[in-house]
């Protein structure tokens, strides 16, 4: 299927790895212009040496912080000369502990990029985006804004202000920017298999090792599809939000999760 994105110019973050680099490939297969933020250089580095030549730039930056988002609209609205067509929200963090050992610290870093990297993205850049014709705004969310884990104590929060947000948003900007969620479940990227990566940790609480810790994770969730997902399941929805494929959609959220939201641990 055609999504219509042949020249579409977008700003994505969070895309060296994992669902946002699935999706930055597949917005170049369809022949959008991607702009890819991310705070991990080397990894920037491959996807451009390994897409063709002018589909995609880089940019990188802390979006943790005010001045890297600042930096990244600047750059986002001067990549082709314009607003982006697309913005894509991907960049994100989470960590599997206990409520009692998240610092003040810690709860701040995690709504700075989180939640605060989203907004002040759209706030820079919405206005601008309301000139371009079929713009829109995907935000990758999570499961957990809809049902918290008390492993994940500063992250659902943080997500469940995110879903509000692009509800706000949706309002905000109708008719002219349409604004949707994709909220996945538990997917198989780098946060998991990196070495001191959520694996290891399921690996710890539920006594199993590799594809057995998995199989426990997946039963206590409860997901009917007896899974994990993938990176490129999500970016195949995020992409078509994106697209004019979806263009009388605007305020949801859709599940990429397997079937279910479910508590674990």
């Amino acid at each position: 299927m055609d999504l219509s994105l042949t020249g579409k110019t977008v700003l994505l973050t969070g895309g060296a790895t994992g669902i946002g680099r699935a999706a930055a490939e597949q917005l170049i297969a369809e022949g959008a212009h991607v702009l890819v933020a991310d705070i991990a250089a080397e990894p920037l580095a491959e996807l451009v040496a390994s897409s063709p030549q002018g589909s995609v730039a880089t940019i990188v930056a802390d979006l943790a912080t005010a001045e890297g988002c600042a930096r990244v609209a600047e750059a986002a609205l001067a990549f082709e000369g314009h607003a982006p067509d697309i913005l894509i929200n991907n960049a994100g963090i989470g960590k599997i502990r206990r409520l009692a050992d998240v610092s003040d610290e810690e709860w701040h870093r995690t709504f700075e990029l989180n939640f605060f990297a989203t907004q002040r993205l759209c706030s820079a850049l919405l206005p601008h985006m309301r000139a371009r014709p079929d713009a829109a705004v995907v935000t990758v969310i999570s499961d957990l804004a809809q049902q918290p884990e008390p492993t994940f104590p500063d992250y659902s929060p943080s997500k469940a202000a995110l879903a509000n947000l692009t509800r706000l948003l949706a309002k905000e900007f109708a008719p002219d920017i349409r604004v949707n969620a994709v909220h996945p479940g538990p997917i198989w990227t780098p946060l998991w298999s990196r070495p001191g990566g959520y694996l290891e940790t399921i690996e710890g609480i539920y006594g199993k090792k590799g594809d057995e810790a998995v199989a426990a994770l997946v039963a206590d969730r409860g997901i009917p599809l007896e899974r994990m997902g993938t990176a490129e399941e999500v970016a195949s929805c995020v992409v078509f939000l994106a697209s004019p494929r979806a263009s009388f959609v605007t305020g949801s959220a859709l599940g990429v999760n397997g079937g279910t939201v479910g508590t674990v641990f």
